[in-house]
């Protein structure tokens, strides 16, 4: 577990916590939470196309994506796992291997959202049960205790089978060329926790729980739930292999590009809109990238969005995650972290960064800004406590303080929130959502505190824009739990965000 108790103070255990998590190995804490090595296995692949063994039960194969996603309210800010194997076994008792090799996921980043894990070659069938097992897992939540901030990681360095579960909600039926599945981790089923994030000596557990089902995924998806993918994050591993088309190894992997590290195969159009660069060619191994598109029946991804943030990819690291904390006064800023990668992986974790020279831009999916019935924007007067932002960084190494690592490009970025729906109304062309968070929130908590650029008027309530743009899987209404997904302005001290989604909610 690691605990910071203070700003400045702990500046340097931050740091050297970075480099234990995102290495692959947590030290024994003197909280005595257990040790995590994530790094245990090694030697099987990532993204690309694999086969099972054995023939197909109605003689033939399919070619199956497995899609990771989550559902999750807002009590944890991260929830990484290595999935080691995935295995279904059809109605006559036969086992088929989905999943042979270490894959390693964060699975807070997709609640709501979701991403191609692997695709593989199953035998054609009815599959009536499926388990998994997990190497090294963790979770991360972050309280405000007394003035102080907390921010405890909580770990295992092995899962026990026993405590793994796969939930199939109906027989799932292997048919056709292709398919894609989903597997979705319920966080709250897989974590228990103190109420208050952290006690001495408190108890808790990891028990990863997925539903695994059928994903239809349409010509043109619109939506996470259909094979529309958005903001996948990860950098450049090759290009040139074939016109307009590179591969990306994702953020999710520990580091960036090993064998644990999904390898997404991306193919561009002429409808393509690029951010930051001319077009595919301009695109280099080691770039970062910030993508939007749609998954394909071999598993690849129709990129509709490529951004390059920064285009240096000399001694680059991006972490990704929500703010804890900014302090206007010194222009300094700390995040936890839940996707780190770059060639520093010392500088990852619970980052603090300086952000006086920094280029602020915000996430470039959004295509409604200006019609907005509020002023959007992204500033070092407005930025606020609880917002996602990625920041990349060219820093050679950590000084000891008062040395901070100063932010290169800092990007405001979508998060999906899990909130009570208190009212519904309009403005404009936008319907409304004035949404109640629950009070672990990152900003009730943290978006409070002295010294920061902007107090917020009320830091429990977002008000939520949805317009002809925003996909509305389920509909809200007053008084019900729902996860609306998008970019969350500080509009003078109140909470807006620019919605893309909108889904069912998690129980708070």
């Amino acid at each position: 577990m690691k605990t910071d108790t203070g700003f400045f103070s702990a500046l340097r255990a931050q740091v050297e916590d970075s480099n234990r998590l995102f290495t692959g190995n947590f030290g024994r804490a003197a909280l005595c939470v257990a040790a995590l090595a994530v790094g245990v296995a090694a030697g099987c692949g990532s993204g690309g196309t694999t086969t099972s063994g054995g023939g197909g039960f109605n003689g033939g194969n399919t070619l199956m994506t497995v899609v990771a996603s989550s559902a999750a309210n807002d009590q944890l800010t991260r929830f990484s796992l290595t999935l080691n194997s995935l295995t279904l076994t059809e109605k006559a008792g036969t086992s088929v291997a989905v999943v042979n090799g270490p894959q390693q996921v964060e699975f807070i980043h997709l609640n709501g959202g979701a991403e191609p894990l692997l695709t593989v070659s199953v035998p054609q069938g009815v599959y009536t049960a499926a388990t998994a097992t997990v190497g090294g897992a963790s979770f991360t939540c972050a309280v405000q205790q007394q003035g102080s901030d907390t921010t405890s990681t909580y770990a295992y360095g092995a899962t026990p089978s026993s405590q793994v579960t796969v939930n199939l909600p109906q027989p799932l039926m292997v048919s056709g060329d292709t398919m894609a599945v989903s597997l979705q981790l319920l966080v709250s089923q897989s974590a228990s926790f103190p109420s208050n994030c952290y006690d001495q000596g408190a108890q808790y557990s990891i028990t990863p729980t997925f539903n695994l089902a059928a994903m239809t995924v349409a010509a043109q998806p619109v939506n996470s739930t259909n094979g529309k993918m958005t903001a996948l994050e990860g950098l450049v591993q090759s290009t040139g292999g074939e016109p307009n088309s590179f591969t990306v190894a994702s953020a999710d992997g520990t580091p960036v590009g090993s064998t644990m590290s999904t390898v997404w195969r991306v193919n561009t159009s002429g409808n393509t809109v690029f951010q930051g660069i001319g077009n595919a060619e301009g695109l280099t191994a080691g770039m970062p990238v910030d993508m939007d598109g749609m998954l394909q029946a071999d598993g690849s991804v129709l990129a509709t969005r490529v951004a390059v943030p920064d285009a240096s990819t000399t001694t680059l690291t991006v972490n990704s995650g929500p703010l804890d904390q900014v302090t206007s006064s010194v222009s300094i800023l700390s995040e936890v972290n839940q996707e780190a990668e770059g060639s520093q992986m010392y500088i990852s974790g619970w980052p603090v960064f300086n952000f006086s020279n920094t280029t602020l831009a915000t996430w470039g999916g959004l295509t409604n800004v200006a019609s907005l019935p509020f002023a959007a924007s992204f500033n070092a007067a407005n930025m606020v406590p609880g917002q996602m932002v990625a920041i990349t960084t060219h820093a050679t190494q950590v000084e000891p303080y008062p040395t901070v690592v100063p932010a290169t490009v800092e990007t405001l970025m979508p998060q999906t929130i899990n909130g009570t729906v208190e009212a519904v109304g309009t403005a404009g062309a936008f319907t409304t959502y004035t949404v109640e968070l629950a009070p672990y929130d990152l900003f009730p908590q943290f978006a409070v505190q002295a010294g920061e650029p902007t107090v917020l008027t009320n830091p429990q309530t977002v008000v939520v824009y949805a317009d002809t743009n925003t996909q509305v899987v389920t509909a809200p209404s007053a008084g019900s739990v729902a996860r609306f997904t998008g970019v969350i302005f500080d509009d003078n001290g109140t909470l807006r965000m620019d919605c893309t989604q909108v889904l069912a909610g998690v129980a708070e």
